[in-house]
């Protein structure tokens, strides 16, 4: 089971370091997506446009190699829920806006398929930031 949750963890990081890929070769389209949700007041977009690639990236790479793997995984099951909170934000307004979860491309609109996909992915978030928890307490 260990093996099992160890590959878990590692496609998690992978997926992050996938999802920031786009963003950060084209921040000011990222920019653009992050606009539209009508969330973030005008001076916050740019800022977070750049910084929240990254922040994908520092946890991809956590997640990847088991560094500060707690940290990690409930950073990414918290930028999850934000990610869903966000999406049903602009889902409940009627705001035609991309998703901007993998691509920066116009043929990412949030639709019931992204939401299976990334509350997918939240649960694997959630069931790795639980083995990693339980792991750290059983090792105290």
């Amino acid at each position: 089971m260990r093996v099992f949750f160890v590959l878990l963890r590692m496609a998690l990081g992978l997926v992050f370091l996938f999802a920031a890929w786009d963003k950060i070769v084209d921040p000011m389209a990222f920019a653009k997506i992050i606009r539209n949700y009508q969330i973030l007041p005008d001076m916050a977009v740019s800022a977070v446009a750049l910084v929240l690639p990254w922040i994908e990236v520092v946890v991809g790479m956590c997640l990847l190699t088991g560094f500060v793997a707690r940290g990690a995984s409930l950073s990414a099951s918290l930028m999850m829920a934000v990610f869903l909170a966000a999406m049903a934000w602009a889902w409940h307004k009627g705001i035609a806006t991309q998703c901007g979860c993998f691509t920066t491309k116009a043929d990412d609109a949030i639709s019931q398929a992204t939401f299976i996909r990334d509350g997918s992915i939240m649960a694997v978030c959630l069931l790795v930031t639980l083995d990693v928890f339980i792991r750290a307490r059983r090792a105290l």
